[in-house]
């Protein structure tokens, strides 16, 4: 068994009590307090999978706290550290409370429950089916939608969002085609949070490449690519190519799509790096260049 009240005392040690109603995100002497606790008690149990079978048992606890699901959500998090333990979420009945708390609950726990998600999700098939069966993509359609622009929970949506359809075809058919999902992409794409402008990027790559866009959908997220792609040297290195590299892609789907605009800022890019000749540049004026080819 987990010592629980153990893993519970850093609300303690470093709370005065005062507002226990004003629940906040872990300081950083919070979380080092926490995860000295965690490896001292992970290091008594051989069987991760009775940890998380037991934080998962926190968070439906009828006597649950803000602290102790708090608590549970980083043990889950460090036992997916296991392969195992993210396969075996959906049979230990971990995926349905996770879910049920993004309706429970808001801000931190919401947000620190979302990321565990995508964890759970990425490249998991058996989990993304889970989730699938759970009606995870309307709750984070709900999520992304109803979140306010540059928030940390629309971010942690999109990307757990992500995490739930991406390379899966019957799910990123039914996220493009039943729930709009080129429009709810578009919303994601500003540039108040160029961190979720990658993620963007990213997956409008990926569905390109994996054929999932028609001429239309190119050339709406294409027009959605074109405020990005004319303020891209303000992002850092892995935004810039993964950004020129998304419109790269789209434009090799459907060139005809592409807005004229699209061009135009591409040019007006390659233009300034060809000035600067920065040899970290080199994947991101590749890409452009290559896309200009392709443009009509």
């Amino acid at each position: 068994m987990v010592d629980w009240p153990g893993l519970l005392s850093w609300s303690t040690k470093y709370h005065d009590g005062t507002k226990p109603s004003e629940f906040r995100q872990m300081t950083d002497a919070d979380r080092d307090f926490l995860e000295k606790a965690m490896e001292e008690a992970f290091g008594k149990i051989e069987d991760p999978n009775q940890v998380m079978a037991e934080a998962i048992g926190q968070i439906k606890a009828a006597d649950r706290t803000d602290t102790s699901i708090t608590t549970a959500l980083e043990v889950i998090d460090k036992c997916c550290d296991d392969p195992d333990c993210a396969r075996n979420c959906e049979k230990l009945d971990g995926l349905q409370p996770l879910l049920d708390l993004l309706g429970t609950h808001q801000g931190v726990i919401s947000n620190r429950t979302l990321e565990i998600l995508a964890l759970l999700f990425a490249n998991n098939p058996n989990i993304q089916e889970a989730g699938a069966r759970r009606n995870a993509l309307d709750v984070f359609l709900r999520l992304v939608q109803e979140s306010d622009a540059g928030s940390e929970t629309r971010s942690k949506a999109l990307r757990a969002l992500v995490a739930l359809v991406r390379q899966n075809a019957p799910m990123e058919e039914k996220f493009l085609r039943e729930k709009d999902g080129i429009k709810v992409i578009i919303l994601c794409a500003n540039q108040i949070d160029l961190r979720l402008c990658e993620k963007v990027a990213s997956f409008s790559r990926s569905l390109a490449q994996d054929g999932r866009l028609k001429a239309e959908e190119v050339a709406s997220l294409a027009a959605a690519m074109v405020p990005l792609l004319q303020d891209i040297g303000n992002g850092q290195i892995q935004y810039r190519e993964t950004l020129s590299s998304c419109v790269c892609e789209l434009a090799r789907v459907a060139p005809k799509s592409c807005p004229p605009e699209l061009k135009t800022a591409a040019q007006g890019r390659l233009s300034i790096l060809k000035a600067n000749k920065e040899a970290d540049d080199s994947s991101e004026q590749a890409s452009l260049e290559e896309l200009l080819k392709l443009l009509p």
